[in-house]
């Protein structure tokens, strides 16, 4: 594709994509709409020049010339669809939308963080909690020391299944963003998280076999791009007339919060792209 070749510094390798959100910040920035197709037209002119003796006498003999002209027309079609999430980051990033501070003044904003990102399938692990917590509470009840501990969980055992098997999300997600300090004893680098949940359908790809290639984090470096929501420590409280319903669904969403949603000390983040960059090789 010798027409295509050109100095390209980097592909963007998409693992999860909003394709609403990035449609509609699209249409915004170009204030047409969303791409669904690109079409490249191009004409090719071949023109050549014909010559022919003229019937005239020997001593007046000539030539005529006339010019001829062909055109060559080719047309293509591309799906436009893949184009829009780099060009909507690159458009936005010139126009200064896009924050790279991770700081609770970004509140609100369109931020892209870089980091190890750390992915949970809660979907597979609800089906298999039932099975791991079986061998879990026979390797208690083995041991006389836990045997009692073993008995406490199995009481509980089918309200845990129940509880998490009604949770509304599949995919919980973490971006670790080194904070630029180390620890001392460890040597282990300090970092912020960055706490999300993704929706499966947007995911490019399988994520079932993630956990079972991955563990709990991905290699490698990886971006989010994403609206900055939720800050450390920002329990929100409010006086309002009380009553047992209200008090109790306070109760059960708190729980919710705290035994599998977004830890007290991350940020959150409402995703639109995750991405890796691939490099071409040096020259």
């Amino acid at each position: 594709m010798a027409q295509d070749s050109q100095d390209i510094e980097s592909i963007f390798d998409f693992f999860y994509l909003d394709n609403p959100k990035i449609k509609s910040f699209y249409a915004q920035l170009n204030g047409l709409g969303a791409l669904n197709s690109l079409k490249n037209t191009s004409q090719i002119s071949d023109s050549r020049k014909l010559e022919a003796t003229a019937g005239l006498p020997p001593v007046a003999g000539g030539k005529m010339a006339s010019d001829h002209t062909a055109n060559t027309a080719s047309e293509s079609v591309y799906d436009g669809l893949p184009t829009m999430p780099r060009e909507m980051i690159n458009r936005l990033d010139e126009l200064g939308f896009i924050h790279r501070e991770l700081s609770p003044s970004m509140l609100g904003n369109l931020v892209l963080y870089e980091g190890r990102l750390g992915i949970t399938d809660i979907g597979v692990a609800k089906e298999l909690l039932n099975p791991a917590l079986n061998f879990h509470i026979k390797d208690l009840m083995s041991d006389n020391k836990t045997k009692k501990e073993g008995v406490a969980l199995k009481s509980i055992q089918k309200d845990m299944i129940d509880f998490f098997k009604g949770l509304p999300f599949s995919l919980e997600a973490k971006l670790l963003v080194d904070d630029g300090s180390i620890d001392e004893d460890t040597g282990i680098p300090y970092a912020h998280e960055v706490w999300m949940t993704l929706n499966r359908d947007e995911v490019v790809g399988s994520p079932h076999d993630l956990n079972f290639k991955h563990g709990e984090f991905l290699a490698g470096k990886w971006y989010v791009l994403g609206v900055l929501d939720a800050l450390p420590h920002d329990e929100f409280k409010f006086n309002t007339k009380e009553s047992e319903i209200r008090e109790g669904i306070s109760t059960l969403i708190k729980l919710m919060k705290e035994l599998v949603g977004r830890p007290e000390t991350s940020f959150g983040i409402t995703p639109i792209a995750i991405f890796r960059v691939l490099k071409p090789r040096a020259a």
